[in-house]
């Protein structure tokens, strides 16, 4: 069929299932041109069923997201493998590296230290904006750790004021905007290293710990694991990979030691693995792998067997800092 009205484009004429359909595949990349080229585009693109549909045929794209301290008092959102800065967020303070994610959302933690209230921000990579999600409770602490699973946002443990360990947990229901108190922890802690594996919370280690603190989500209870064999130091990042804890460690100088702690729940056991490099500017889960991001530009993979491999290049970086908290999120 041909026309000679040039008034107007064919796809714009196409349904709106049609013309999702047709759009679907376009790249993450392209998505704010495309959206620009005509109202119907956009109203797709930017809709709500579209990132569903992109998942749905397989065209959703992930990619690993740091909401890190930058310059300028400002908090930078940096889409890693681009080492593109994607957007800014007023005020640079961040509760150590604690943070959470839904897939989609990064939730990041700000401490109440009286030039800041206490509060949870979320980060929408896809249409790049941000927003305050919730204001933490007076009560919990300065530092703590956030973590995200079947639509609560759990924050337990950290560093009171008075020098405290508090062993509190508790949730923050996203629809009700309610919070609930849960059992507390058995031992508290300050600085440990958390994960979610599958329907449990762990809590490994922190400053003279060497406990394994594990909740059941489901049945609201708490018991101990095998207690960490060695452990170097309290500064750790947990990181739930093929249904195991693996934990990393970094020295006083925030170079990553060259050791892997990984714990197996169904063994109740702990392994030690090789690392590949003696520092490394971040790790993270990523395509259900542990990859880890080297000082020049070289991003490696683990295995299921232990071992390494080449996974991707980046472009170096003349800047970066370690205090950031680093996920893999859908990009759209």
């Amino acid at each position: 069929m041909t026309t000679t009205d040039t008034s107007g484009s064919f796809f714009t004429a196409l349904p709106d299932d049609l013309l999702q359909r047709v759009l679907v595949g376009v790249p993450v990349d392209d998505h704010r041109v495309a959206a620009s080229v005509c109202q119907a585009f956009r109203g797709v693109i930017t809709g709500s069923r579209f990132p569903v549909l992109r998942k749905k045929y397989g065209f959703a794209e992930r990619g690993v997201v740091s909401v890190r301290i930058g310059r300028q008092n400002v908090l930078d959102v940096v889409i890693e493998h681009k080492s593109e800065i994607v957007g800014t967020i007023s005020g640079g303070r961040l509760s150590d590296s604690v943070g959470a994610t839904d897939g989609g959302r990064l939730f990041v933690s700000r401490p109440n230290d009286g030039e800041y209230i206490g509060e949870v921000l979320a980060v929408d990579v896809s249409s790049r904006r941000w927003r305050r999600f919730v204001t933490l409770p007076n009560s919990i602490p300065y530092e703590h750790c956030i973590h995200w699973h079947g639509g609560l946002l759990y924050v337990a443990g950290g560093w009171g004021p008075d020098d405290s360990q508090p062993s509190f947990l508790r949730a923050f229901n996203e629809t009700t905007g309610l919070w609930e108190e849960l059992p507390p922890m058995p031992h508290g802690w300050w600085d440990a290293a958390s994960a979610i594996v599958g329907n449990q919370l762990f809590f490994a280690g922190g400053r003279d710990l060497t406990t394994l603190q594990i909740y059941d989500i489901g049945s609201r209870t708490w018991r101990l694991g095998a207690s960490i064999p060695d452990s170097r130091s309290p500064h750790a990042n947990a990181f739930a990979v093929e249904g195991k804890l693996c934990l990393t460690y970094l020295d006083p100088n925030d170079a990553l030691l060259s050791d892997l702690r990984v714990y197996d729940p169904q063994s109740n056991t702990w392994t030690k693995e090789a690392m590949p490099s003696p520092r490394a500017r971040l790790v993270c889960s990523h395509d259900g792998r542990l990859i880890v991001y080297q000082e020049n530009g070289t991003v490696l993979a683990r295995a299921t067997d232990g071992t390494w491999f080449p996974y991707a290049h980046v472009e170096p970086e003349r800047y970066w800092v370690y205090r950031a908290f680093t996920s893999s999120v859908l990009l759209g």
